[in-house]
């Protein structure tokens, strides 16, 4: 089915607005009828089972239902959160990634990389979106969970939110957009977050600039119906002002009580032993001063979970996407992870964390500096004729 026909259908489906929950297999999405017309869509990732990962369906759904909603007028905002309590997208579904990769091995992931073309779709269309996307980022949010978040207009976490991108345990690398939205947190904050996986409470979340409000995680159902009664208008950028100015109001009206931001206490740090950009020298300084603090001590045990060609290649990636537009960000996240695809390093990191759940993965590689310059270099070599991505913001 070409993309014209599946939102042509999208669009015939959804041209009523109501208040009726709509149920399309792994995304729900809900209709909220405004006073004044139009309608606040609510779109649920609905796989709770699986902490709401993306899966190829729900990727595509989500892709087609996101432009649907962009061109209708009557859509006036978009509310995204995840199904049950643990969290809002545990990232993507990397078992049936790994499924797409093994009937191929060392070819294309067709599966794999047709979820993650929708993927980086959807995500760019939230970054890009004409219309305020409020995302409610409770419980979990990890790595393709974390670029859907990042786009959004109004990012929402609660005191329990983790935040973390931690695929180099699994031998990838942080995509969706990471290399953007990591890449502007303070100092070299971003390339620590990427290199250790380290997980961000909410206080580390606002401080980084991946949120912008913090509210109570029992809170959510008020919330949506306090933006039923808002005095929404015709012009997008009007109401993304009022919503702000709301949603600054109201949390305030929350007192939550945020906790230490670690992060933010260990800047100097993190910006000392990140500058010179080298894998080894920061495990070796986690290594000496983690014997003396708990969180780096966190830090160190992420850092030498993931796999060591992985990190030379968040290195790598991070310095390439330094200048690159939000499109061209996202173009070359795709090769890399096309690739890494087809790595073995990438099915044995899943075998051992997700599949067999040993938590020993045997990598190719010991340490970064076993890693071959032209094993990386060829990473970045489009593995296509034409980039799935190739017509991205034009």
């Amino acid at each position: 089915m070409s993309l014209s026909v599946a939102v042509a259908i999208l669009a015939a489906s959804f041209s009523v607005v109501d208040q009726r929950m709509q149920v399309d297999y792994s995304l729900c999405l809900q209709r909220l009828a405004l006073p004044a017309g139009g309608y606040l869509a609510r779109l649920t990732l609905n796989a709770p089972a699986k902490l709401n990962a993306i899966g190829p369906e729900m990727a595509e759904r989500l892709l087609h239902t996101l432009m649907v909603l962009r061109d209708d007028a009557e859509a006036v905002a978009v509310f995204i959160d995840g199904a049950g309590d643990r969290g809002f997208c545990g990232g993507a579904d990397v078992l049936r990634m790994l499924e797409s990769a093994l009937a191929n091995p060392g070819g294309a992931a067709i599966e794999a990389e047709a979820l993650l073309r929708c993927e980086y779709m959807a995500a760019y269309l939230i970054h890009t979106f004409p219309k305020p996307v409020i995302c409610w980022a409770d419980g979990r949010v990890r790595g393709a969970g974390l670029g859907l978040m990042a786009g959004a207009s109004h990012r929402i976490v609660t005191e329990r939110s983790q935040l973390s991108v931690s695929e180099a345990s699994i031998g990838l690398i942080p995509t969706a957009g990471a290399s953007w939205y990591l890449g502007q947190m303070p100092g070299h904050t971003g390339l620590f977050a990427a290199l250790t996986g380290v997980e961000l409470g909410p206080a580390d979340a606002l401080y980084s600039g991946l949120a912008d409000y913090c509210w109570d995680s029992q809170s959510k159902e008020s919330l949506l119906n306090s933006l039923l009664e808002l005095s929404w208008e015709e012009d997008p950028e009007a109401n993304s002002e009022l919503l702000t100015d709301c949603l600054t109001d109201w949390e305030v009206e929350q007192g939550v009580s945020l906790q230490d931001a670690p992060l933010k206490a260990h800047r100097p740090w993190i910006d000392k032993h990140c500058e010179r950009r080298c894998v080894r020298a920061l495990q070796a300084a986690l290594e000496r001063d983690a014997r003396r603090n708990d969180w780096l001590a966190l830090a160190l045990d992420g850092a030498n979970r993931g796999a060591a060609s992985a990190l030379k290649l968040i290195v790598r990636q991070f310095a390439d996407s330094r200048g690159l537009g939000l499109a061209d960000v996202f173009r070359l996240e795709m090769v890399l992870a096309a690739n890494r695809l087809r790595d073995p390093e990438f099915a044995e990191g899943v075998r051992a964390r997700f599949k067999d759940r040993d938590e020993c993965p045997n990598w190719c590689y010991r340490c970064v500096d076993e890693v071959p310059d032209e094993e990386t270099n060829a990473l970045f070599v489009p593995p296509w004729d034409r980039h799935p991505l190739a017509d991205l913001g034009r």
